[in-house]
Order: C-alpha cells, then structure tokens, then sequence
C-alpha cells in the first residue's frame, strides 16, 4: 500500500478518497489563495491548477521537512491537492464567506448554464535512503476538469432557508450538488464528481501517468 497525503480541508475531497477505498492522511496546505488569485493572469480554469499546485506544493514541503510518523515506513507517498471554482460568464466565483455575497452570488447565477473547474495535481515521494527524513520529489503533474451545472431558481423563501444553513458560504459557487444546495442544481454535463471537488478518473490517469498502480493506493480492508 502507497500512503496518500490529501492537501486539503475539504470533507467532500476526503469522502470521495474515501469511498474509493484510500484512507488519506490530511495535512492542509495554508496556501495563501486569495494572494494567488489577485495576481493570476490567466483564464479561470488555468487558475484552478495554479491553486492545486501551489496546495501540492505547500505540502511537498511541509512533508520533507517534518517526515510525519504515518509515512515513517513507506518507501513511495503520493500527495494530492485540488482546487474548485465556479465560473459564469468569464468571471471567477470561489467561496462567498457570508450571506451577502451568497445572495449576490445568486442573483447572478440562478437559472443560468455555469462552468465548474476542478485543478488536480499529484505529487510522488519517494525515499532516497533508508533515514525516515529521506524523502525526495520525484514527480509532480497537474490536469483539470470541468463540468458543465444549470443552476436551479429557487424562490426568494427557499434562498433564504438555503442561506440560513450557512453551507454556501463554504463552497466554491456558493452552492454544493452533495447538500443542501443539490435540490438546487437542475442538470449536469460531466463528472460529478468534479462538481464535488476532486474528479477521480482524472487523479487516476495522474498517478498512473507518474508510474503508479491506482489500486496500491486503495487501503487494507479491516
């Protein structure tokens, strides 16, 4: 078994590692996003992987200088990170924060087609000797996915009520397919899972692309 690090505080990145079988150690990146965002040049989509990478990153780093007790015997550890943004017509929509910029949100998005983007990327470590210090970057790559969401109009009640739960305020878009927001999400054209933050086909096909056997990372079974 490969040990897999999660760069991430997302409950739903987790639960979806988590249903495939891999029970990832977290370790959260504290990756100054809004810094990244202010001086990004590039079209959304492309933000979404700088923000993956630079999570990835962030914790490749933390990993190499404090050798966590959970990989203190693993020769090989894979470290995935994932970013998630809404975007309608051209622009950005991250985490609203508070319910006045839901509600702008909102406003915006209801009953219109929106692009969502997940940026991926997978870190491989390898160790170099046998000292529990030792370990090295050996591969990094990055691949995003994007799904295609027709926001729902809920009515002024339902809005409130759907912003008096506080979820919104916490995901990308302001709105989750995997909560409250999901009676709110009228169809889907893509991965699913890309909606809820880190599409799997795509991790896949980025651990094997680095030399990995997807399956080496699933967990014993208990």
């Amino acid at each position: 078994m490969i040990p897999v690090v999660l760069a991430s505080q997302s409950p739903s990145r987790r639960q979806i590692l988590t249903a495939s079988g891999i029970d990832p150690i977290v370790i959260v990146s504290e990756v100054d996003e809004p810094s990244i965002e202010a001086t990004f040049t590039g079209t959304v989509a492309d933000l979404t992987t700088a923000l993956s990478e630079a999570k990835a990153r962030a914790v490749v780093d933390r990993v190499l200088a404090t050798s966590p007790a959970q990989l203190a015997t693993a020769d090989t550890a894979v470290i995935i990170a994932g970013d998630s943004l809404l975007e309608h017509e051209g622009q950005a929509i991250g985490k609203p924060g508070n319910a006045e910029r839901t509600r702008e949100v909102w406003a915006d998005i209801a009953g219109a087609w929106t692009a969502l983007h997940t940026g991926h990327t997978v870190a491989v470590l390898r160790r170099t000797s046998t000292s529990a210090a030792d370990f090295q970057l050996v591969d990094l790559r990055s691949k995003r996915s994007t799904t295609s969401v027709l926001i729902g109009e809920p009515t002024p009640e339902e809005l409130d009520a759907y912003i008096a739960t506080e979820e919104p305020f916490h995901v990308a878009g302001a709105l989750t397919i995997d909560g409250y927001g999901g009676a709110f999400v009228e169809s889907l054209a893509g991965d699913h899972l890309t909606v809820l933050g880190l599409s799997l086909p795509v991790v896949r096909e980025l651990v094997s692309d680095a030399g990995l056997f997807w399956p080496d990372l699933w967990s014993p079974r208990g």
